[in-house]
């Protein structure tokens, strides 16, 4: 038979590759890991960083005492806490898969209850991120079990709200501070205060935290452990809630509103806004941003450099200093190797004396730097150090020396760098916490911020002194560059920061939470008086100063956002009373109970929800958990002593990697026709995730008719391994055939698909990488005749081939996502596959494909999406690409080309012309690909060994809020829409372009007019986020005959 119709089943027949994208996580150092360990808790660590392993240590210990008070709940297993000298190392960590941005600053995991912290030189800030971490353990632990074990094995029980996670790890770590007090009287005095059920992202930490504040006013902490009890015993947070404090959201929203208001609308009287005392030069609300942070003017009065996130990006502007207005983007963060990240949680930013450049901090690669920039040319010049993190730099007033914060070995010290000698040198060099560094006008001192109190120079050197030291306050000190002497400046109760020195006159400027809020103070050195000249509702913060002390510059917090501000002749500003904040006066007992007395952190830890699992309770004896009691026994652990050497100290160990189990998951079920089916999946991994071993197999095991396969990833070194061992058994119906003796039988196919692959995958930096490796295919097909009269299973055909396929493959990737998927950036991946003939069997193709993909956002909700996707194949056995469709399509109707598409899976597919006496469908089609979206064509609506598609959309919001009535009562919110435009062209030779007659050939005779290798179409969509997305999707059909009739999609899946 010459020609044979087939109808092709992509499902069962094509390996569909697809194409690989996303940023990386590098390593760039080997950690030599060690650990100490008392009853609860294992604290790891690396170095000779022993002393700040026992710094964590204890702080874990008082921690966990007090937590266990407020929850109710004695751990039951151990936790281990892992910590990294630095964000720069955190972000190396393979615990989690995720990459850790700069304002992440811990992460708490579910697989084996971790917990992974960044030491980045405050004491203070990190005793917080451990406080809050060890939270979300012990809620773990009374939750899940401490165990991902626990998880996936029963029906889902508990959504725990994010507000009362993060709100909870917030409360009990913090207590109440005047960064929280500012957050909350701002939403209060702007009547945007939330509902409890609004409570996300930024605000489930603030919010969350003022919610269980009220809540422990009003019933006291004790309730806290009894409302965990009561969402446990019902399975459900609200009615969790109702049983405990007779309330449920919508009341608990208005008890909350009311407490607010009582709170903070005494606050109002006598204090004033921002915008009221200062000129404004940015608005956020304009721009839809949140930060515009770290002003500093230029010497000569004329321009304001500016950390803003007004592209979604943290950028750096240059602004006019009397309009505001912006004169040029200066440097664009986190799209290049050379400004990952602009460190927007301790940022500096300082001008040259002559005006025409800037010096900034910056992540580039494995480390941090200073740049000089010049801010007329562009032109940049890296400063590198070898530090652990690089903060905060000052130019002095001769240009000859920055001054800058860096942290080394568990210490923030400051230091200066002269430009000349490229020499550096640690001025403070002691374990104290010292930041925000300021030249004085002679360029003969440095003023900065430091916990070190009393301890002006240095008595206490070690992380373990800093256990017993009172690091919660922080001062003004100022040293003197040719003694080295430490003055103390100031000594209250209260926190001071972001000093500078007037230009003009023996005086200093400052930022201080004296009576709650944080205002601006003057402060003369001859007289060490110190006074106050604002008095503020919120907070200023970020102090600079022109150089004939005419104008102050500052960023202020008001309506949810950071926005630059002008104040003029702050030295002759009259001074003023500040009466203290209804916080302050009427602070209740809980907030005044010792737990941890973190009154100001800029770093928030993170949840990590790497599984979807984070929020819900799963459990083995699901049964048990709604008793008050789990049947769990405690861990049994042995006295504190048995953890000590002899001189006292914790006993060090070196870690040893040891595989333990991550989840054991299994789906089994009853088929009438092939009887018990199912699969198993097991994960393992070790303690830091540099060896993952995934393993799955059918839960009837039988090697040549079940599926099974092996997977191992070494990921501890900067070069990332996979191995993989696979074996696929597919049975399936092919049709029917007549018997030798004439009688219509059933014909049945297996395929049986199995071998290995080694891929090394090797990251030249966060946006860049290469990967190699090696697939290795043995595939055996056969086509059975099954005779019941005679029981037999003849074998009509029997083909397979063996291949040995090297992929090369350059990745690029900078994009940023949003809500439904990219929203800014580029990314491309170029990957050549090569087959060589291996013997009878063997068969021989390369292909290249290359798919480039571009986002411009336009702001935060509107952006265009571009994609160019090519593909060829050559060889001996060319492999086909198969053009139309889209992913994840679930049903659809309409018609393309004339052809009714119906709403059936038959439909979906083109039927395929194939020359059976040259096309071996095994040979020439197994290894083809889907090239897709290209909406309103069906799968393979053409095909060949050559692809291009084009794609082009733009996205915005369609509905941002909408709230739904009887019967489907529920709330949806961030409705997006689309319109697109989809080209594509598939082709065997360029003779298809041209040549009628011969497209006949190859998609028969029935053809419509003007048919060609090219399919458009054009089309609208919404994206309902219904616990995943969901597409809805019209596409016109559109060729030189005109547009067809709209056919509808629904599909699922994010954005390409």
């Amino acid at each position: 038979m010459k020609k044979t119709i087939i109808t092709i089943l992509f499902c069962i027949l094509s390996i569909v590759n697809a194409q690989s994208f996303g940023q990386n996580k590098v390593q760039y150092r080997d950690f030599d890991w060690k650990f100490i360990s008392s009853p609860n808790f294992d604290v790891y660590y690396y170095g000779d960083e022993i002393e700040l392993a026992n710094f964590t240590m204890e702080a874990s210990i008082e921690a966990y005492e007090q937590i266990a008070k407020h929850l109710r709940w004695n751990l039951k297993k151990r936790v281990s806490i892992i910590v990294y000298h630095s964000h720069n190392e955190f972000q190396q960590t393979n615990v989690v898969g995720v990459y850790m941005q700069e304002g992440i600053g811990g992460v708490t995991e579910l697989f084996k209850n971790r917990v992974v912290i960044p030491f980045e030189g405050d004491y203070k800030a990190f005793r917080h991120v451990i406080h809050h971490e060890l939270v979300h353990a012990m809620i773990n632990d009374l939750i899940y079990g401490g165990r991902m074990q626990n998880v996936v094995s029963n029906r889902i029980q508990l959504a725990l709200p994010l507000w009362v996670n993060e709100g909870l790890a917030e409360y009990l770590s913090s207590n109440w501070d005047t960064e929280a007090d500012m957050i909350i009287r701002d939403l209060a005095i702007n009547e945007r205060i939330p509902t409890i059920r609004e409570l996300e992202y930024f605000l489930a930490y603030k919010g969350g935290q003022s919610v269980w504040r009220f809540i422990a006013s009003k019933y006291g902490r004790e309730k806290i452990g009894e409302i965990f009890q009561s969402m446990k015993r019902y399975g459900n947070a609200e009615k969790g809630f109702e049983d405990a404090i007779g309330m449920d959201f919508e009341e608990l929203t208005e008890q909350w509103h009311k407490y607010i208001k009582k709170e903070y609308y005494p606050d109002v009287e006598g204090r004033d806004e921002v915008k009221d005392i200062s000129i404004r030069l940015t608005d956020h609300k304009k721009n839809n941003n949140f930060y515009n942070v770290s002003p500093t003017v230029s010497p000569d009065g004329s321009k304001i450099a500016v950390l803003s996130d007004r592209s979604g990006y943290m950028d750096i502007y240059i602004i006019d200093a009397v309009s505001g207005k912006k004169i040029k983007r200066l440097v664009k963060g986190s799209r290049s190797i050379n400004f990952e990240e602009l460190k927007f949680l301790q940022p500096g930013i300082s001008w040259s004396p002559e005006s025409d450049k800037i010096v900034i901090a910056a992540k580039a690669g494995a480390s941090d730097a200073l740049y000089l920039i010049d801010v007329n040319s562009d032109k940049q010049e890296k400063i590198a150090f070898d530090l652990d993190g690089v903060f905060t730099a000052s130019w002095s007033p001769n240009g000859e020396k920055l001054a800058f914060v860096g942290n080394e070995g568990g210490a923030s010290d400051i230091y200066t760098y002269e430009i000349s000698s490229k020499k550096t040198t640690n001025l403070t060099n002691d374990v104290f916490s010292d930041t925000e560094p300021s030249w004085s006008p002679d360029g003969e001192k440095i003023i900065f911020v430091s916990d070190r109190g009393v301890m002006s120079n240095g008595i206490k050197t070690t992380a373990k002194d800093m256990i017993d030291h009172n690091y919660e306050q922080s001062d003004i000190f100022i040293i003197d560059l040719n003694s080295k002497n430490i003055n103390q400046i100031t000594n209250t109760g209260y926190n001071e920061n972001y000093p500078i020195f007037s230009n003009t006159e023996n005086k200093l400027f400052y930022t201080g939470d004296y009576q709650g809020t944080w205002n601006l103070f003057r402060y003369d050195l001859d007289s060490g008086k110190s006074e106050p000249i604002t008095n503020l509702l919120t907070g200023l913060f970020q102090l600079s100063l022109t150089k004939d002390d005419g104008s102050l510059v500052f960023s202020g917090y008001s309506s949810l956002g950071w926005d630059v501000y002008r104040l003029s002749n702050p030295l002759t500003s009259k001074s003023t009373i500040i009466e203290p904040t209804n916080y302050i006066v009427n602070r209740e007992e809980n907030d005044k109970e010792e737990l941890v007395d973190l009154r100001k952190d800029k770093q928030k830890g993170t949840f990590a929800n790497t599984s979807d699992y984070s929020n819900y309770i799963f459990a083995w004896e699901f049964e048990n958990y709604n008793k008050q009691d789990i049947n769990q026994e405690p861990v049994t652990v042995k006295s504190d002593s048995s953890f000590l050497n002899n001189e006292g100290d914790y006993m060090s160990q070196a870690y040893k990697t040891k595989f333990s189990l991550d989840v054991a998951q299994g789906n089994i079920g009853y088929n009438n026709v092939f009887g018990h089916q199912g699969l198993l999946v097991f994960y393992f991994s070790d303690l830091m995730g540099d060896h993952q071993i995934s393993f799955a197999m059918e839960s009837q095991i039988s090697l040549t008719n079940s599926d099974y396969f092996l997977n191992y990833a070494y990921l501890k070194q900067r070069m990332n391994y996979y191995f993989t061992l696979f074996h696929q058994a597919d049975f399936f119906f092919a049709g029917y055939g007549y018997s030798d003796l004439g009688m219509l039988t059933e014909l049945s196919a297996r395929m049986r698909h199995f071998g290995f692959s080694v891929t090394a995958s090797r990251p030249i930096n966060r946006f860049h990488r290469i990967d190699a490796g090696v697939i290795v295919h043995n595939l055996d097909y056969k086509l059975f005749q099954i005779d019941p009269y005679m029981n037999t299973n003849n074998v009509l055909q029997d083909d397979g081939f063996v291949a040995a396929n090297p992929t090369l493959s350059y990745i690029y990737d900078n994009t940023v996502n949003g809500y439904t998927g990219p929203i800014d950036g580029f990314r491309q991946n170029t990957s050549l596959e090569v087959s060589p003939a291996m013997g009878n069997k063997g068969i021989s193709y390369q292909k290249i494909k290359v798919d480039l993909r571009k986002y411009q956002m336009i702001n935060r909700d509107y952006s265009f999406a571009g994609r160019m996707y090519f593909g060829t194949s050559t060889g001996k056995n060319p492999q086909k690409y198969f053009l139309g469709g889209m992913q994840n399509w679930l049903l659809g109707t309409g018609t393309t080309n004339g052809t009714n598409d119906g709403d059936t899976n038959e439909a979906r597919w083109r039927n395929v012309i194939l020359d059976s006496e040259n096309n071996s469908l095994l040979q020439d089609i197994y290894f083809s690909e889907y090239a897709y979206p290209l909406r309103g064509a069906r799968f393979s609506e053409r095909f060949g060994t050559n692809v291009l598609l084009a794609n082009l959309e733009f996205r915005f919001p369609l509905i941002q809020y909408l709230a739904l009535g009887f019967p489907l009562k529920m709330v949806l919110g961030n409705i997006r829409g689309h319109v697109f435009m989809d080209v594509g062209a598939a082709w065997d030779d360029k003779r298809e372009f041209t040549d009628f007659a011969y497209l006949q050939t190859k998609y028969g005779n029935n053809l419509p007019d003007k048919f060609s290798p090219w399919v458009r179409s054009i089309g609208y969509g919404i994206k309902l986020p219904i616990f995943t997305l969901w597409r809805i999707e019209a596409a016109y059909d559109w060729d030189d005959n005109g547009f067809s009739k709209p056919q509808w999609y629904l599909s699922i899946g994010y954005d390409w």
